[in-house]
């Protein structure tokens, strides 16, 4: 019987666990084509479309957060080539289709007149095709991490930040259709108070319908200690959405399971953002991260969610 938790572990115990039994099984970085002096990370998973496969990036120069969201198709092993599409002014893209769409979204970053960021929220493209994207709704300023599955209507997760919700925790509202989604309806998302400690923060990237009904749920949790070092981790749970009750979160992934490589700054040196999964079906399941805010990651794992699929 799948068991629901009513109150959040700190992410130390949550990596105590995971560390006693690595699920792991290759890990290696994303080599893209077609941004020379530009950095692309904090990915998409790997999504097929129209026969081809492509990933989502977000794209920018190492010393600058004035990005943009670039679409590249899979040309080799692990290597990615630029094709036109782009989505400027925003960030930290994901992919999910639905009733015929392919829908992409991002934070999207506003400028004031010295070019500096001054506003940024969630804001979600759809199209039959990707030369067809179209705005369909945004977010409330100030909230990122806002994320939508496609079946029974939209299942949409928030990321509510301030006052109750601290650093940031998530919020979940079902919708009818795209067209009853508005900043001022996903400010209203019911919050969700059992995933995270009050001094640490995370959100959801993916979403999956589970065979028993239960949404599978790929997302991030994080702290910053008193060494001033951002601590991100890639994270999974199982969501009840007739009960809006979550299992205990488990990280899947961090930093050190991937390849060394550089920073973006000081401060990031120990981030991994684990933007999206693919299942494969044979018990194992594809991640891809971006690395230290400045490079990609993709690995091999055991299929997090297998446990509770069958657990019902």
């Amino acid at each position: 019987m799948t068991q629901f938790v009513d109150q959040p572990t700190p992410i130390k115990t949550l990596l105590e666990t995971k560390r006693q039994k690595s699920i792991i099984h290759k890990a290696t970085k994303i080599r893209f084509l077609g941004i020379e002096g530009y950095d692309g990370y904090n990915i998409s998973q790997a999504f097929t479309h129209q026969h081809r496969t492509y990933i989502a990036a977000r794209v920018e120069k190492r010393q600058s957060e004035l990005s943009e969201i670039r679409i590249f198709e899979k040309v080799g092993d692990d290597i990615f080539e630029l094709i036109d599409h782009c989505l400027c002014l925003m960030q930290d893209p994901f992919v999910t289709f639905g009733h015929d769409k392919i829908l992409i979204g991002g934070t999207r970053i506003e400028l004031d007149e010295q070019r500096r960021i001054s506003n940024y929220y969630t804001e979600v493209y759809g199209g039959a095709t990707l030369a067809e994207l179209k705005p369909i709704f945004r977010a409330p300023d100030r909230m990122k991490d806002v994320r939508v599955m496609v079946d029974d209507g939209i299942h949409l997760f928030s990321r509510p930040q301030g006052g109750q919700c601290g650093p940031g925790k998530i919020g979940y509202r079902h919708f009818s259709s795209c067209q009853d989604i508005s900043p001022q309806s996903i400010s209203e998302a019911q919050v969700l108070h059992e995933h995270f400690i009050a001094t640490e923060w995370g959100g959801v990237n993916q979403v999956f319908r589970l065979k028993n009904g239960l949404l599978g749920i790929v997302g991030h949790i994080a702290l910053m200690n008193g060494d001033q070092i951002r601590h991100y981790y890639g994270m999974v749970f199982a969501f009840d959405p007739q009960t809006k009750k979550s299992t205990k979160i488990k990280i899947i992934c961090e930093r050190s399971d991937f390849p060394d490589g550089p920073a973006k700054r000081n401060d990031l040196v120990d981030v991994v953002f684990l933007g999206g999964m693919n299942r494969l079906h044979n018990g194992y399941a594809e991640i891809y991260t971006g690395l230290s805010d400045c490079e990609a990651g993709y690995a091999v794992i055991h299929d997090p969610f297998l446990e509770w699929e069958q657990d019902r």
